[in-house]
């Protein structure tokens, strides 16, 4: 069986779509362990080590134990001289003591901190996680001041404060009742492009940039207040 696989423009390739040489092309994919091949399996390993061992100044072995029963969902910027990974989310299965999906190490690369990656990346990992136990609710671990980031998409705090990598935490449900989930990157893509209808869609874009505004304003308040949130698996 093979990877699940669509290529996609990203948020900035929506925008500057007039100008080929200016696109980015996203591959996104759902792998289970087995069907990555070296080359993924490598810069999913590096990404991690990159933005939650060093970027977050947190040390541990980022290497669990836990990636051979987990589903790995990803971005691939194909048209980068040295291809990374953009956004990853692990998504590990319940069981009979703990039932719910666990969404962890969810990251993005800091050039993709300003588009609509990490949306993108959570309605994906979200979808997924429905495909695959349909029914099973999803849990996350949020630093508090992304708690509004996972309200857009349907999660509920249920349990935190507490103290994860030093920073305060709490942990957020969902329970894949509502299958409708938030298609905002669409929306600023077509924004971009229609520029004679930004007048009709401001009224449908303007919260959007009031959410950011607010994950802004929010983020001030902490030391990692430019980076999305970074989940190390631990404290499970």
């Amino acid at each position: 069986m093979r990877c699940r696989r669509r290529t996609v423009l990203s948020g900035h390739a929506w925008r500057f779509l007039r100008w080929p040489n200016e696109e980015h092309i996203m591959d996104w994919k759902c792998c289970e362990f087995g069907q990555l091949s070296s080359d993924e399996l490598y810069l999913i390993l590096r990404a991690r080590n990159a933005v939650l061992v060093v970027e977050n100044a947190h040390v541990h072995l980022d290497i669990d134990g836990k990636d051979k029963q987990a589903l790995h969902v990803f971005a691939i910027d194909t048209r980068a001289q040295q291809r990374s990974v953009e956004g990853y989310a692990r998504l590990l299965p319940g069981d009979d003591i703990d039932p719910e999906t666990i969404i962890d190490k969810f990251l993005t690369s800091a050039a993709r901190r300003d588009d609509d990656t990490a949306e993108q990346l959570l309605r994906r990992a979200l979808s997924h996680a429905r495909e695959r136990w349909p029914g099973a609710p999803v849990r996350i671990h949020s630093p508090i001041y992304r708690e509004a980031f996972y309200s857009r998409f349907g999660f509920r705090k249920v349990d935190g404060p507490f103290l994860e990598h030093g920073m305060p935490y709490i942990g957020m449900i969902h329970s894949m009742r509502d299958t409708t989930l938030p298609s905002r990157g669409l929306l600023r893509g077509v924004r971009g492009l229609v520029e004679p209808v930004a007048g009709a869609l401001g009224s449908v874009t303007q919260p959007a940039r009031a959410v950011r505004a607010d994950a802004r304003t929010e983020s001030d308040a902490y030391a990692f207040s430019s980076r999305l949130p970074a989940d190390s698996g631990v404290n499970r």
